[in-house]
């Protein structure tokens, strides 16, 4: 498979005082295109700080990020909001939905950011929303869905763009473990499009066998990399 990521020797400090603190240390990876990566690790362990480097949001002290044959490193801070709108989507443990809005205009927040006629965005919007089960709750407003509901317009969010890579952040810790099955495999069916990359920052065991792969982390460094069995494996010896 193709690389959609790839994390050559990132290092990562951030000041403290008149010093410094090193969060990441030498990590290097790559992330292939048309898998389901997740990145593991007890908290502290640098995971967050990672992915926001991957997505562009921080920027490492040294070393290179390349995303779909893009240097991140070389771009302004411009370029990399601009790059993030068309290339990444994200998905958060606590939704961030908009509670003035509907389900359909929630989902239609990319678009409309990236000047899209509301009409044009609503209509896409409430397409992807149809796609991964959310037909009659378009027009809802995010307190009258359950967890699960709102989740599934925080994945369509992500989607309606068409991004090469998801981003998700604990996307079910905040659920039941029937209601996280169910996102986890709208997530699983995303990622097997040859052309899109999931990844995913968790803690809960209850996914890991939706993974094609698995990196774990500690102490601010990649101390594992495995296929999702292996890490299974490992885990129950």
């Amino acid at each position: 498979m193709a690389i959609s990521i790839s994390i050559q020797h990132i290092n990562k400090d951030f000041p403290v005082g008149d010093d410094s603190i090193r969060v990441l240390h030498d990590v290097s990876a790559d992330i292939r295109q048309g898998e389901l990566t997740m990145l593991v690790g007890p908290s502290g362990c640098g995971k967050t700080t990672l992915i926001s480097i991957i997505s562009g949001i921080l920027s490492a002290t040294d070393g290179e990020i390349t995303l779909d044959g893009q240097r991140l490193n070389n771009m302004s801070d411009t370029k990399k909001v601009l790059f993030r709108r068309e290339n990444i989507g994200f998905i958060f443990q606590q939704y961030n939905l908009l509670p003035a809005l509907t389900v359909a205009e929630n989902a239609a927040m990319p678009l409309l950011a990236a000047g899209i006629p509301e009409a044009e965005a609503v209509r896409r919007a409430t397409a992807t929303l149809e796609d991964i089960g959310m037909q009659g709750q378009t027009e809802k407003l995010p307190r009258q869905l359950s967890g699960g509901q709102q989740q599934r317009v925080a994945i369509a969010r992500a989607l309606v763009h068409n991004p090469k890579l998801i981003v998700c952040d604990e996307p079910t810790a905040a659920l039941d473990a029937k209601t996280g099955q169910a996102v986890m495999q709208i997530l699983r069916d995303i990622a097997s499009h040859k052309d899109r990359t999931v990844l995913i920052v968790t803690h809960d065991n209850r996914i890991f066998h939706f993974a094609d792969r698995i990196l774990e982390m500690s102490d601010g460094r990649i101390t594992g990399d495995y296929s999702g069995q292996e890490f299974m494996h490992k885990e129950h010896l």
